[in-house]
């Protein structure tokens, strides 16, 4: 079943406040019933508003008093390790479901007399922080505040010295640094998160009693900034083409069912290789039963040649680079897949889910919840977005998403038994070809989980894409095309529901190309032309209605037919640039086209024919015969081509068009 990482802080008070509550009555020390009290004569007050705050208050108080404080019980597993010589600085933090990871702060050992206050006032601000979060600080820190002294010649200052000069200096410097990159001044964005790093730090330092003084000192002398009140332009994420997006899609199906078909002869070659290892003669020259013992005794994984050379000589004989030994790169492949393996399953589930790349490295099996919606099998992804309020939950029928987690799930079996427990539940894992390290790793993070820049994926994708021609493109252009379609196609709104944004405002920036914001704004102009020409026709030609047939012409002034140049009609009285508004004319016009075949649109020919009919009453005699009789003779020439199936069918539609003039 899908976890839910995220709980309000609400629910947790809730549950807290219900358990004290409990508690309260279990423990109540109240005299019984039959207990004789002095009676005394109380007047019953209405309290004041104060009062009633001042009771909830004290409630609250009582009730929340065996809440543990989640915060000071991470910062009390929090370690900082110091050396005296400062050329050893690490933290260490409690991972959540994960084994503690430390972080290297050794460069802060440049700043002698600010090493210790900035070392714990990063300790503290890392507190319940993710990884991802915390290594962007400390990366910020070292590149700015650290560069800025060296570069200054400040590296000998206090934390008593850091006053308003020192943060103007500091604020000056960042404004004229440049981006060596494209050699222009660093983007706004870019310098507030710097100067912010320092900010965090200096306010998490606040809270040691031994800087805590020096630390408020330095915090208020900080000076305000307004990088982040500039309006920057904000451009859509680059997106594919609905044509390469198909390719990819092709190309998908193509590598999974390749990728199927190499799984089955692992599997195969593994039997057989168990069968083997049965008999006490086993043979380690043949390829199978090398595989299967190494999978029986080393459930860690393959270790080096190094290792086996040392510690396991019978197996290095069969596994060395000798002519009759075989290769490492071959074994790996029978037991465990390699990054290039994992990539057309990682399209596969981009493509289908929608999921930014993040989301999808750290799928969990626990993730996955098999359901029903609208009366389908489907199977809800869930997942992670850790700048998302929510986390997503994405319905895909189980038809169409079972037998690739199927795959994937054999696929990793072996490579599961290897990686570390923080990795053992996540869906996508795989074991390095090259490398002394045997354990198995995941995507967008190191082998304890924590989130980095990942060549192995971008290796796999690459190669992906020169195996069957793909012009290169990233995993993210993905969920960015899709979005842009739907947008395209449903509009916004409904993109941002279907990406798992809370604020419409978000798709619209970064998930919405140029293309579909011309589109949009000429399907504006088309509405507006549309509604003014149904109020100057006195609503006879109605725009408003989608569609009175599966391939309507809202351009066409009658409906029914399609219309080639609405805006450049040729009867009189019809300007240029402006729809056409001679309702009923248009079987005898020049631009107009007819489908014979649609039984919805033969059904309005005839409504058509019966509205002239009708307006000979109405309409002087001489006037009807020049406006409508070559129409009408048009009109019925054109319904005699009408196969006799389809006009069968449109006479069981009652379909009543508005009267000509």
């Amino acid at each position: 079943m899908a976890k839910n990482k995220k709980r309000s802080p609400a629910s947790t008070v809730a549950k807290a406040s219900m358990l004290a509550k409990s508690a309260t009555i279990a423990h109540d020390d109240r005299p019984g019933s039959n207990a004789t009290l002095p009676r005394r004569t109380e007047i019953k007050r209405k309290p004041t508003s104060a009062a009633s705050v001042v009771a909830q208050i004290r409630r609250k108080s009582e009730e929340t008093a065996n809440v543990v404080d989640l915060g000071a019980a991470r910062l009390k597993q929090t370690k900082l390790h110091f050396s005296n010589d400062f050329h050893d600085i690490r933290v260490e933090f409690p991972g959540p479901d994960r084994e503690p990871y430390v972080l290297d702060l050794s460069f802060l050992g440049l700043a002698p007399h600010l090493a210790k206050p900035l070392a714990e006032g990063f300790r503290i601000y890392g507190v319940g922080k993710r990884q991802k979060t915390i290594i962007g600080r400390r990366s910020e820190l070292q590149v700015g505040f650290l560069v800025f002294l060296q570069e200054n010649d400040l590296l000998h200052i206090t934390l008593e010295e850091m006053d308003r000069p020192l943060w103007n200096q500091f604020k000056q410097w960042l404004d004229t640094k440049i981006d060596q990159r494209h050699g222009k001044a660093i983007h706004p964005k870019t310098r507030a998160t710097t100067f912010g790093a320092l900010v965090v730090v200096m306010e998490a330092l606040k809270s040691v009693p031994e800087f805590s003084r020096l630390a408020r000192v330095a915090f208020d002398a900080r000076p305000n900034v307004t990088w982040d009140n500039v309006e920057t332009r904000t451009t859509p994420r680059e997106m594919l083409s609905l044509e390469a997006l198909q390719a990819i899609d092709n190309a998908v199906a193509k590598d999974v069912d390749a990728l199927r078909a190499r799984t089955e002869k692992s599997e195969q070659l593994l039997r057989e290789g168990r069968e083997r290892l049965a008999a006490e003669d086993f043979d380690l020259s043949d390829l199978a039963t090398c595989a299967a013992y190494i999978a029986q005794n080393y459930p860690e994984g393959l270790p080096s040649l190094g290792v086996l050379k040392k510690r396991h000589p019978d197996l290095y004989r069969y596994v060395n680079c000798s002519r009759k030994a075989h290769r490492i790169v071959q074994l790996k492949e029978i037991l465990y897949p390699n990054a290039r393996d994992l990539v057309p399953l990682v399209l596969f589930l981009a493509i289908e889910s929608t999921m930014n790349p993040t989301t999808l490295f750290e799928l969990e099996w626990s993730d996955i919840d098999p359901g029903e919606l609208l009366g389908q099998s489907v199977i809800r992804l869930g997942g992670t977005k850790w700048r998302a309020s929510e986390d997503p939950l994405v319905p895909i029928p189980a038809a169409r998403i079972e037998p690739v987690l199927d795959l994937l799930k054999r696929l990793t079996k072996l490579v599961r038994t290897t990686v570390s427990n923080s990795l053992k539940d996540r869906l996508f894992l795989f074991n390095r070809l090259h490398g002394a390290n045997p354990a198995g790793r995941g995507f967008g993070g190191d082998d304890r989980g924590i989130s980095h820049s990942d060549s192995s994926w971008l290796r796999g994708l690459v190669e992906f894409c020169e195996d069957y021609g793909l012009p290169p493109f990233k995993l993210s252009q993905i969920r960015a095309t899709i979005g842009n379609e739907i947008a395209f196609r449903e509009g916004i709104v409904v993109s941002s529901q279907a990406l798992g944004h809370k604020d419409v405002r978000t798709t619209d920036m970064h998930y919405v190309s140029d293309g579909t914001r011309w589109r949009e704004a000429e399907w504006l102009g088309h509405a507006m032309l549309f509604m003014e020409r149904w109020f100057r026709s006195d609503g006879k030609i109605d725009s408003r209605r989608r569609r009175l047939t599966p391939r309507m012409d809202r351009g066409a002034a009658t409906p029914g037919f399609h219309c080639f140049d609405p805006y450049d009609s040729p009867w009189p009285m019809q300007r240029k640039n402006r729809l056409c508004a001679a309702y009923g004319q248009c079987p005898s016009c020049p631009l107009a086209a007819a489908d014979i075949h649609d039984p919805g649109a033969v059904a309005l020919y005839l409504s058509l024919r019966t509205a002239i009919f009708d307006a000979q009453g109405r309409i002087a005699g001489e006037a009807w015969l020049g406006r409508y009789a070559r129409v009408l003779i048009d009109l019925d020439a054109l319904l005699k081509h009408v196969p006799a199936d389809v006009m069968d069918s449109a006479k069981r539609f009652h379909v009543i068009l508005p009267a000509v003039e």
